[in-house]
């Protein structure tokens, strides 16, 4: 008998981990808890949702674990929520080997010493998805794999028309995305003066790029429900990017959309980087009385069976493997004949960009300067300045309430 076929047979103690969940899916977790249930029979994970975390720390709840997106970050640094997994990934001979390029050194990047005080479970890679009605109708070429956003200004230019008493949209996208994206890796907090950098030269061209979609005659910005409304329902959008489509894909598919993806528009000039990783993770709390059951949790959900699982259901695995690459899509019969799981796999994670605590305001407030850009027509350069000055302002709040 091997070591680890004793380790598994040894009588085991049931135990109760309590995970703070801030994530997706219900259905995913479901399958997920009942998976785990078969592997640990002595393990009985409790998941507390929808309950701000603040008051869940206030009631004293012992916490083992949390399930967090990345826009929580820093909550979760804040209010301590995280350990560093270093020895338990050694202890539990955890391959970091089988994680996707760029994955371990974008978490690494959260902790000034390079701790691993995160565990990403699944990655946000985006795609560019487009409507063939739309440009067989303007006898435009499809989009194509590769291109970047100079590319999508053309094509949105083309495929901008009002016809037939219908307006027609070029391309319309989640302001936040890109902004997460970070395509040209671009600081935006000073470590020295904790102040936000954004009104920078390097911020103002990224902004030319991505808000000059709107300059072009009739490619209003559409906000969140209209897009959704005009690439999914009236048809009337010619390419989007942002939030996963594939929620709403089987409905709009179903009403008669023609639709297939390309690969996330790269930056001009930056298109060797890729993307700043945008992904949920996993923390251990350092309190836990039970790290190392909390782990094996981890370590599961992490296992080829489960990214498997969930990649069938169309979410992006952390692992490389190609065994579970493979699965992308299956569960998802309206990906068939479509581009979209190749689209998918080419986006690749940027080195990080350097990391403050403060990040979070200066995200908010950059996406906030495309909407006054475009929505309000203010200039970039005025844009950029007012919203630096108020993640500033939040951002020294902050400090004074000891954040």
């Amino acid at each position: 008998e091997s070591a680890q076929e004793e380790a598994v047979q040894a009588p085991t103690e049931p135990v109760t981990l309590t995970m703070y969940y801030n994530g997706y899916s219900e259905s995913l977790v479901a399958d997920q808890l009942e998976a785990l249930k078969e592997a640990y029979p002595h393990i009985t994970l409790d998941i507390i949702s929808g309950t701000p975390i603040e008051e869940v720390i206030t009631s004293r709840t012992p916490l083992d674990m949390t399930a967090y997106s990345m826009g929580g970050i820093f909550t979760v640094m804040d209010l301590h929520l995280a350990s560093d997994l270093t020895e338990l990934v050694a202890k539990h001979d955890f391959d970091l080997n089988r994680l996707s390029p760029g994955v371990l050194e974008s978490a690494k990047s959260y902790s000034p010493e390079g701790q691993l005080l995160i565990m990403p479970y699944e990655l946000n890679n985006s795609v560019l998805t487009y409507n063939l009605d739309i440009f067989d109708r303007f006898g435009v070429d499809y989009p194509i794999d590769g291109m970047n956003w100079d590319d999508v200004y053309d094509l949105a230019a083309q495929t901008t028309r009002f016809e037939d008493g219908v307006q027609y949209y070029g391309f319309s996208y989640s302001g936040l995305n890109p902004v997460y994206k970070n395509q040209m890796g671009l600081q935006f907090i000073d470590p020295e003066t904790n102040q936000a950098m954004i009104d920078s030269d390097e911020w103002a061209h990224w902004m030319r790029v991505m808000t000059r979609f709107q300059d072009i005659e009739g490619n209003e910005d559409l906000g969140y429900a209209g897009r959704i409304e005009a690439f999914f329902q009236t048809k009337t959008l010619a390419m989007r990017t942002g939030p996963s489509p594939l929620d709403q894909l089987p409905a709009a598919v179903e009403s008669g959309l023609r639709w297939d993806a390309v690969t996330f528009p790269k930056f001009p000039g930056y298109e060797e980087l890729g993307s700043q990783m945008n992904s949920p993770f996993y923390t251990i709390v350092p309190t836990s009385s039970h790290k190392d059951e909390a782990f094996q949790v981890i370590a599961f959900l992490l296992s080829d069976q489960i990214q498997g699982m969930n990649a069938r259901k169309g979410r992006v695995p952390v692992v490389s493997s190609p065994q579970v690459v493979a699965e992308f899509g299956k569960d998802l019969p309206f990906l068939e004949g479509t581009n979209y799981a190749n689209a998918v796999f080419q986006e690749k994670i940027a080195p990080p960009a350097p990391v403050s605590p403060y990040d979070d305001y200066a995200r908010r407030q950059l996406s906030w300067a495309m909407t006054l850009v475009n929505v309000e027509g203010m200039d970039i350069n005025t844009a950029l300045r007012q919203v630096k000055e108020d993640a500033d302002s939040q951002i020294e709040a902050a400090i004074k309430d000891g954040k």
